[in-house]
């Protein structure tokens, strides 16, 4: 058995090594290996040995989770293309509650003044789509390889961590190129790519319909989250049934189907305790720990991990205003809105996450409003700072919302204000009801959330514009936009190479 055992991890890691170089190629979408063992044979062989084929799909899984913090991911050695959140980043800075202090050195300024969204020839256009649509090629070659027939537990995981990945990557992927759920469930949205697609069907393959996708989000998502009972996950890097129960509720926020959103929250949130240490940004470093207690899921940075290494390419010197980067060596500060920074009470200790002046922090000069929310590791300049993907904070958040939606107005109050409690020892509970309340937890949403990526889809859910221009504004003036509700600003243009490519999209198509 162990000759055989050996023979099939051979084969196996020669066929998957095969699969994912593939998937990195020029056309990022296609699916069909060329091999001389059928992906048929593959599954037998699956079915022959798990414990083989457990090894060989374990890298493969990693492989996901090292995507979220991948360097150069669109191949054109970009200082703005770090994996997720560098979309994330993106969207923050299209919106109000975040501005950008300078244009020094260029990068995401074309974020902040929406000048990137005509040009969708652009390395810029091209980086989202290409991004979630390689994190769905890895996804998919990993689900293509299981037969229906497959019952072990331990290679269900697997395939249960791909299909939330999966899903992860099609979230995204609606909300960008499309307005919210509600009132465009018909309108189309992205192609949908999975792993029984040909490569014809990709050639000429028409924007699913809003709704069409998001079906096949709850799918997967509902069947990761079965697959996924009574694992216990090797860190939080890992995707859990916790973790997917907080990508539903994220879901059925958007939905706006209330009842699952909180059902879904409150299982999330279950064990974690509600983090006040991080907010400590003067004294303290910040969010740049994947081990604080309310950080469900994130990404573990090191000095091997190559965004790291790379020195500047990394969420820390694109958002920190205390360590060495773009941010400091360019006076490209990210800062909070004026008007936002106004409404935090001087008792919250969120406050402290902003400069209220010009200051100097770990000998650095800090402008006012400026972000402290995102320090330095260890004291020191190595950009090793953890990036967060989720927090137990998000789901009060949600669970609140949900409860409200769902016409849970004392629900929502006992949550909301258990949650704000813990950020304002003088915080007073709420008793507002319906869209009054609605709005009291989204503007906990824009402090708490704020720079996670967030902002954008917020205002896109509730379909709302934002107000750069006001009287003691602090956006720039070359910035100073004021936009309405779903205004195209809040759609993404599909990239260039996409309409080429894909005889299903035309020029037309193209949310001009």
């Amino acid at each position: 058995m162990k000759t055989i055992k050996n023979i099939n991890i051979f084969i196996l890691t020669s066929i998957i090594s095969l699969i994912m170089f593939t998937s990195c190629g020029g056309d990022y979408l296609d699916v069909e290996p060329t091999s001389t063992i059928t992906s048929d044979r593959l599954k037998e062989l699956g079915n022959e040995s798990p414990e083989a084929f457990l090894e060989v799909l374990q890298p493969q899984v990693t492989g996901l989770y090292s995507w979220m913090i991948q360097y150069n991911s669109a191949g054109s050695a970009r200082h703005n293309d770090f994996g997720h959140l560098a979309i994330m980043l993106i969207t923050d800075l299209m919106n109000e509650d975040m501005l950008q202090n300078t244009s020094n050195y260029g990068w995401y300024y074309d974020c902040y003044d929406l000048s990137q969204r005509p040009n969708y020839a652009s390395v810029d256009v091209f980086m989202p789509w290409n991004y979630y649509y390689k994190l769905i090629k890895s996804a998919n070659d990993i689900i293509a390889l299981f037969s229906e027939d497959v019952t072990d537990k331990d290679l269900l995981v697997f395939k249960g961590q791909a299909l939330a990945m999966r899903a992860f990557g099609y979230y995204y992927l609606v909300q960008l190129y499309q307005h919210t759920y509600v009132g465009h469930e018909e309108d189309p949205a992205v192609p949908i790519v999975t792993e029984t697609t040909t490569a014809a069907e990709i050639a000429n393959n028409p924007r699913a319909k809003v709704k069409d996708v998001y079906e096949l989000i709850l799918s997967d998502l509902t069947t990761a989250y079965d697959l996924l009972k009574d694992y216990t996950r090797a860190s939080k890097v890992e995707l859990d049934q916790q973790v997917v129960a907080g990508l539903l509720a994220r879901t059925y926020l958007n939905m706006e189907d209330g009842t699952n959103a909180a059902k879904y929250a409150k299982i999330a949130r279950q064990g974690y305790t509600l983090s006040i240490e991080e907010w400590d940004c003067v004294t303290g470093t910040g969010f740049v720990d994947i081990n604080e207690p309310d950080w469900m899921w994130g990404a573990d940075v090191n000095s091997q991990t190559r965004i790291a290494t790379s020195g500047i390419v990394n969420p820390t010197s694109h958002l920190s205003s205390v360590s060495y980067g773009y941010t400091t060596a360019g006076n490209m500060q990210k800062m909070i809105d004026a008007k936002l920074y106004s409404l935090i009470p001087s008792t919250d200790l969120r406050k402290k996450a902003f400069a209220d002046s010009q200051m100097s922090v770990w000998g650095y000069n800090v402008p006012q409003y400026a972000n402290l929310k995102f320090g330095t590791y260890n004291g020191t300049n190595d950009n090793f700072g953890d990036c967060v993907l989720m927090r137990a904070a998000e789901m009060y958040l949600i669970e609140a919302e949900g409860l409200c939606l769902s016409g849970d107005n004392a629900g929502a109050q006992n949550v909301l204000y258990e949650f704000v409690s813990t950020r304002d020892q003088e915080a007073v509970k709420s008793s507002a009801t319906g869209s009054a309340l609605r709005n009291e937890i989204y503007l906990q949403r824009r402090i708490e959330l704020w720079g996670e990526g967030f902002s954008y889809f917020d205002h896109k859910r509730l379909k709302l514009g934002f107000t750069r221009s006001y009287e003691g504004t602090n956006h720039r003036e070359d910035a100073m936009y004021n936009k309405g509700p779903e205004d195209d600003v809040f759609r993404f243009r599909i990239p260039r190479q996409e309409i080429i490519n894909n005889n299903g999209i035309e020029e037309s198509d193209n949310n001009d």
